[in-house]
């Protein structure tokens, strides 16, 4: 009887882990399975120039589908050194995925080059050129010495699928936020306005969508924070202690003053976004509405 109560612990244990390790899903099996469908549907949205269904599209995609998934690893180059696996980074990744000859906004590589300054020592900031070393040396200058500068050459690249998945499926320029084990914690399109926009402009446009990545995964970081301290509290404490541990913790705010103020803009953001979004409705249903 002993034993066969021993032999059902395991295969309770077995059954558990390999649940677990089931749900580790991979970007590139997810988006496979769904990107044909979000495409079809995607491209008659485009045609019917229903713009606020493409976006939701999108939206829907990525937050049921994708986010969650791990990124695969693959192979990049430096512009100088041997190639790199996306696996060898160990903090947090702020990705972002572009060719050289897509004209950022001018305030887009100050606005990020600021960020990465900050918060380089937390996060890892990698801009993953699709293009030739030759054309990366190009605008190399442009980017702060913190970021982590690579491209993937599709021509010499052996991780040929990985790719095809991450390049091509949702396109580029894209913004891709994740945890230190890979997970995808969200996805966003690198914002794009007129030419005509002031430098001024363009960098708050800008700083505010990439605000938005460094907040998610600084607040990640937060979540883990808090995690690791409630391990530490939960050994070898009285209910008294425990009492007081709740207490403290619920008072405490992780954030430095920058972090701060980057998620107070982007709150600050978000609703002008709302205002504006009520302002052009208003207009769209007339002075009698």
């Amino acid at each position: 009887m002993k034993n066969l109560f021993v032999v059902l612990c395991i295969s309770v244990f077995t059954i558990s882990s390999y649940a677990q390790l089931e749900t580790k899903v991979p970007f590139s099996v997810a988006i496979a399975a769904h990107i044909k469908k979000y495409n079809i549907k995607s491209k008659n949205a485009y045609k019917e120039q229903d713009i606020e269904y493409a976006e939701f599209l999108f939206d829907s995609l990525v937050n049921n589908h994708l986010v969650g998934t791990y990124m695969d690893n693959f192979t990049m180059n430096p512009i100088k050194g041997d190639p790199v696996k996306f696996e060898e980074l160990k903090k947090p990744i702020f990705l972002i995925t572009y060719a050289t000859w897509c004209v950022p906004g001018e305030g887009q590589v100050p606005a990020l080059n600021d960020l990465v300054d900050r918060f380089h020592d937390q996060i890892d900031f990698v801009v993953l050129f699709w293009d030739t070393p030759e054309k990366i040396k190009t605008v190399e200058r442009d980017y702060s010495n913190q970021a982590h500068l690579f491209y993937v050459d599709e021509r010499t690249n052996r991780d040929t699928y990985i790719i095809n998945n991450l390049k091509h499926s949702l396109g580029f320029p894209m913004m891709y936020y994740l945890d230190n084990d890979k997970k995808l914690l969200g996805i966003e399109k690198v914002v794009s306005h007129h030419s005509s926009e002031t430098l001024s402009n363009s960098y708050s446009i800008h700083f505010n969508s990439l605000s938005k990545g460094v907040s998610t995964l600084i607040a990640n970081l937060d979540l883990e924070s808090e995690d690791d301290i409630e391990s530490e509290l939960a050994i070898d404490e009285t209910p008294e202690s425990s009492e007081k541990g709740k207490k403290k913790k619920s008072k405490r705010d992780l954030r430095t003053e920058e972090e701060r103020r980057i998620d107070e803009e982007y709150e600050l953001y978000l609703r002008q976004k709302k205002i504006d979004s009520i302002k052009r409705l208003k207009m769209k249903l007339g002075p009698n509405n």
